[in-house]
């Protein structure tokens, strides 16, 4: 009665990912930590997430593509996508550099499009709005050498 205790465990454990991957892509770490949160045992998750790997079931370089792919479109910087990949998803610096090299996004226009929608096309007024103009690309992982070139500094 063992031996079929862990297979059902195992085929409850399939059927979990399943329905994860059902829903949308996700990143081996994300769904690692979700099925570890609800209290499968660690060797179990790592070998059917290896198979679902292997079979391509799962994978982290198209779950990249589609995450990288809805963060640009919601206009944010190379620096908070590289960020959220990484930190967040657990996918490789270096799978998400090459991805995003891949794309050939243009960042200065995408910062400049941004912050046109966010203030307008004119210069900022003063130099209160223009330290929020930057603060505001800085936070959505635009470089300085970007925002500087799309928000000018205000004539004194």
């Amino acid at each position: 009665m063992g031996e079929s205790s862990e297979e059902y465990d195992e085929s409850a454990l399939r059927d979990s990912v399943f329905r994860l991957l059902g829903r949308r892509e996700q990143s081996y770490q994300e769904l690692r930590r979700k099925l570890i949160q609800k209290r499968w045992p660690n060797d179990m998750v790592d070998a059917v997430l290896k198979d679902f790997k292997e079979k391509g079931w799962q994978s982290d370089e198209r779950f990249a593509e589609i995450f990288i792919r809805e963060k640009v479109s919601q206009k944010q910087g190379r620096l908070k996508i590289l960020a959220q990949a990484t930190q967040q998803k657990g996918l490789s610096p270096d799978l998400v550099e090459g991805l995003l090299e891949e794309m050939e996004v243009d960042w200065f226009s995408l910062c400049a499009e941004l912050k046109e929608r966010r203030f307008g096309e004119g210069p900022p007024a003063d130099q209160k709005q223009w330290m929020k103009q930057v603060r505001f690309l800085q936070q959505r992982g635009f470089n300085s050498e970007q925002i500087f070139a799309c928000v000018n500094r205000p004539e004194s």
